[in-house]
């Protein structure tokens, strides 16, 4: 009598004819089939296979349900990255931390109506991305159009220190200070250009 099984992931059910299938050559199978590693397989029937050289037949009992745990190796890698950039994120705050009141302050041109200075972090890695990102956003015609409109003087606008991870922005005191978050969490890169912008529009709702 041919002996096969059912192969179950995650949903996923596969009826293999495994007469002459060892459990290494179904794991084989596994990693083709959903990526798994073979050293990252679990491969469970009434309790853990193990023996990769004996046949299937004499693990597991004809029509038997094999079930496959494990993360595919896309994944693995995926996860791998993100903690590393995480990893970087966190040193990079700890490098960063000591700046947390050490910054630069350049004057604006602007008219009676805008922002009066701005002030990027004195942070190494791309501050003067920081800094052309802050006058970008000081001459961006919309956000002049709604403070001439509303009559709006801001003292500084600066960048928001990557130690005050929980917020995007804030508007002090009606105008004296607007701080914004430029930089991504990983601290490697800046936020997107119109993301930024729209904080700072609130925070302008808040003078």
């Amino acid at each position: 009598m041919s002996h096969s099984i059912t192969l179950s992931y995650k949903g996923h059910v596969t009826c293999i004819p495994t007469d002459t299938l060892t459990l290494g050559q179904l794991r084989a199978h596994v990693e083709q089939q959903y990526g798994i590693s073979a050293v990252n397989q679990k491969l469970i029937c009434k309790g853990l296979l193990r023996n990769d050289t004996a046949m299937i037949r004499d693990l597991v009992p004809n029509n038997s349900k094999v079930v496959v745990m494990g993360t595919p190796s896309a994944e693995l890698a995926s996860f791998q990255a993100l903690n590393a950039r995480r990893q970087v994120g966190r040193a990079n705050n700890l490098k960063y931390r000591a700046t947390s009141s050490n910054v630069y302050h350049t004057r604006a041109t602007t008219d009676k109506h805008g922002f009066n200075s701005f002030k990027e972090l004195n942070i190494a890695h791309r501050q003067h991305d920081a800094l052309q990102m802050l006058h970008r956003l000081g001459r961006d015609e919309g956000v002049r159009q709604v403070m001439r409109k509303h009559k709006y003087t801001v003292h500084l606008l600066r960048e928001l220190h990557p130690n005050e991870r929980t917020i995007l922005g804030y508007n002090r005191n009606r105008g004296e200070e607007i701080a914004l978050r430029l930089r991504t969490d990983d601290l490697e890169g800046f936020r997107d250009y119109e993301s930024v912008r729209r904080v700072l529009m609130h925070e302008l709702a808040h003078m």
